[in-house]
């Protein structure tokens, strides 16, 4: 299983972009009502996207290394890290669930989430087996007083003492995933038909607008 989770972070972004399409295959509905379609899909997909930027904003882990191969110059415990092991990996769930529901699609929810779930407990299990390897006991402790990838909310206020957010480094570190995210969100409402093809244009020229500002903003380091 580690070996298989090794390859299955090597290729993630692969995956990533294959299940994304599942979102257009035609699925049973999860609900009849568009309010509850849209509003609970962006809920949960901003509360993902929220989870993300927190992480980051605290303290960023680089686990994608040479090759990318899982990868850790050092141990962090602090920030978000100190409630969850993989609070990015649960801001990803909620992310895939959100556009799950938004995009109305049984298919992706049942099948799809699941799916990408055993993907990521096999990126953990390599994870954790690297980390170990490396880092011992501390790790061991680390890893028997946190949890895996729920976060005890009942700590959250200690994940902020000491740490100071950064917004600046969010959007340095997002902006990729944000436009992606976005990007995706309107052209499913392209899909369905729930905005003309002049709206989609519109949008999207302001979504790729940003985008490209963000781009030269950070090119030229004036996002710290």
């Amino acid at each position: 299983m580690v070996k298989f989770g090794n390859w299955v972070f090597h290729n993630r972004n692969w995956f990533f972009a294959l299940f994304y399409t599942t979102l257009f295959i035609p699925s049973f509905a999860l609900t009849d009502d568009l309010s509850i379609q849209i509003g609970l899909g962006l809920a949960i997909f901003l509360f993902g996207v929220m989870s993300r930027g927190i992480t980051i904003g605290l303290e960023y882990i680089v686990r994608g290394g040479l090759y990318r191969q899982i990868y850790a110059d050092k141990l962090v415990t602090s920030g978000i890290y100190s409630i969850c092991r993989n609070p990015m990996y649960f801001g990803n769930i909620l992310i895939l669930l959100g556009i799950g529901i938004f995009a109305n699609s049984a298919l992706f929810v049942f099948v799809t989430i699941p799916i990408f779930i055993f993907l990521y407990a096999a990126i953990i299990l390599a994870e954790q087996s690297f980390l170990e390897n490396k880092f011992g006991e501390e790790y061991k402790l680390y890893k028997k007083n946190v949890n895996a990838i729920i976060p005890d909310f009942t700590k959250i206020k200690e994940a902020f003492k000491g740490q100071e957010f950064n917004l600046k480094k969010v959007i340095r570190k997002e902006y990729n995933s944000f436009y992606l995210y976005l990007g995706g969100l309107l052209l499913l409402l392209l899909y369905q038909k729930h905005i003309s093809f002049i709206y989609f244009l519109i949008i999207g020229g302001i979504l790729l607008v940003s985008y490209l500002t963000i781009r030269f903003l950070k090119k030229r380091n004036l996002l710290g």
